[in-house]
């Protein structure tokens, strides 16, 4: 999924609460929502400009800040303990470091760490290092555990989904693809 915020040839600025664009979120009202953040994409681009990055570099680092934003949104159980400007900023500084110590660049320092709450930042790291341990695992294993925990299948359902022998056998596969990405988890953290 990719909002339309770069799609316009010119920004739109809407002065919106922040709960104003969490409710837009939350009801897939993207458009609007988008239109509330345009507050938020000159500091990332500043950040990310500053830091060996370009304006397209900035771009694709606010789409992501944005869909963890809306991912995040979509969870009954998110509270923004912060302004969304100083969370999506904070989730863009944290997504361009990790790209740039990815690629062995350079960090310098900006004037930006008012910003940028540590615990947030903390948060957004293990949530990425959880995505990306659970995209190690093979299309199996993220098949069952989506079925199971996302679309809330019965083991039974699982089974005759993925074509299992019986229910037992998911349950065991389901143990050993959870056992996969705890490892897969405890390699990226090292």
């Amino acid at each position: 999924m990719t909002f339309p915020f770069f799609q316009h040839k010119g920004y739109i600025h809407l002065t919106m609460t922040d709960n104003e664009i969490l409710e837009h979120l939350k009801n897939d009202r993207y458009t609007k929502a988008v239109k509330g953040l345009y507050n938020c994409f000159p500091p990332v681009r500043q950040l990310v400009v500053s830091n060996s990055g370009n304006k397209e570099d900035a771009e694709d680092i606010f789409q992501e800040a944005l869909l963890i934003l809306y991912k995040k949104s979509k969870t009954g159980d998110f509270i923004l303990s912060s302004s969304i400007k100083t969370y999506i900023v904070g989730v863009s500084k944290n997504l361009w470091y990790t790209e740039l110590r990815r690629k062995g660049k350079e960090i310098i320092s900006t004037d930006m760490n008012e910003l940028i709450e540590e615990p947030m930042i903390e948060q957004e790291q293990h949530y990425r290092l959880a995505e990306m341990a659970f995209n190690l695992l093979g299309e199996k294993c993220k098949q069952l555990l989506i079925l199971f925990y996302f679309k809330k299948k019965s083991m039974q359902e699982v089974a005759h989904i993925l074509e299992f022998s019986s229910e037992k056998v998911a349950k065991n596969q389901k143990y050993r693809c959870i056992e996969k990405a705890k490892g897969n988890f405890t390699s990226l953290t090292n």
